[in-house]
């Protein structure tokens, strides 16, 4: 079966919630609200509505730089815990994940740049 297939069953799918969900709640302690997965010629965008952690919010006023370190910190631990459970789960070498919020909106968007 093709990475395109696999990647775009409902199965997989639901697979790939189902792995984002875990690591968001082993880092976050919730899960997310919204989630949509599209692939495009090798490249898995998960897009994601999350809630806004409490305690980052409260830092931000006063301690802007802080709590940029902070998020840097965890978009980095979700992504190297995410990397080797997509790649395992679906049997692909990802090339690069991607990772950004915007904490106004509370969407993030998770992008997987998967080798040839």
């Amino acid at each position: 079966m093709s990475l395109t297939r696999t990647i775009l069953s409902n199965d997989a799918k639901k697979s790939l919630t189902r792995i984002y969900n875990e690591i968001n709640k082993e880092i976050y302690g919730y899960g997310v609200t919204q989630i949509r997965i599209s692939l495009d010629d090798g490249v898995i965008s998960i897009y994601v509505k999350h809630q806004r952690v409490p305690a980052l919010k409260s830092l931000e006023e006063r301690y802007g730089q802080m709590k940029q370190a902070v998020d840097y910190a965890l978009h980095s631990e979700f992504k190297l815990r995410f990397k080797p459970r997509v790649e395992e789960e679906f049997g692909l070498k990802a090339a690069a994940i991607l990772r950004d919020y915007d904490p106004d909106t509370e969407w993030a968007v998770t992008v997987i740049l998967t080798e040839s």
